[in-house]
């Protein structure tokens, strides 16, 4: 895994813990449904690019952990609404819960200035899916997470110092670090938007995870880099 996971590992462990804590609902787990299966960077992504994002514009407390947590909740949501095949009516009651869980969270953790962008987002996510589903366009062509990482970096970043050319330059990282991360070759466009930032530190973890991202595309993309 790359660096920046492993720097920002004790505080995505308490995002982990604070996710696994609010979906046990009464003490009891959730129903027997088929969850997302994660593999280790679906985990860590969303959620360090919020933390990151907050870190770097001077910000680190609670309200970056619960908004980390926030997205991972959206995009555990997204991935069931989906995925629904036999028991389509808990699976997508799983989802809605999730959702709800996202909404509570802001409400108690001082996040609720993002309820009216996050809202727009998962419209945003709702129309792209039931379009593809009117064309019969699979999963794969889906821009769940490029929406998802451009809005973690742009919220994220305001938790701290707004300054809005800076707020912007996360929002152009978030948005090509997710293209990265659905298997779009753009690299390039990505380094190009990472040097906008100041904190050499910080272009240098991201470099990092933009080679680590681009390793995982196919190989007629990546050639094409």
């Amino acid at each position: 895994m790359t660096a920046l996971f492993e720097l920002l590992r004790p505080e995505l462990q308490m995002v982990h813990l604070r996710l696994e804590r609010e979906t046990r609902l009464q003490k009891q787990g959730l129903p027997a449904v088929t969850m997302p299966v994660l593999n280790p960077l679906d985990e860590d992504f969303l959620p360090a690019l919020v933390l990151l994002s907050a870190h770097t514009q001077g910000y680190s407390g609670s309200r970056a952990l619960s908004l980390a947590a926030v997205f991972q909740f959206i995009f555990l949501a997204s991935l069931m609404h989906s995925d629904v095949k036999d028991e389509v009516a808990v699976q997508t009651l799983v989802g809605d819960y999730f959702y709800a869980r996202f909404l509570d969270l802001l409400c108690r953790d001082g996040n609720l200035q993002f309820l009216v962008p996050l809202s727009r987002l998962i419209c945003q996510i709702h129309l792209d899916a039931a379009g593809r589903h009117e064309k019969s366009v699979s999963a794969d062509g889906s821009h769940l997470r490029e929406y998802l990482a451009t809005m973690a970096t742009y919220l994220g970043s305001q938790l701290g110092k707004v300054e809005p050319q800076k707020v912007e330059a996360w929002k152009e990282i978030g948005m090509f670090l997710g293209k990265l991360w659905n298997g779009q070759p753009v690299k390039v466009k990505a380094g190009q938007a990472i040097e906008k930032l100041a904190p050499k530190a910080v272009k240098d973890l991201l470099v990092e995870l933009v080679f680590h991202l681009s390793e995982k595309l196919p190989a007629k993309q990546v050639m094409a880099l």
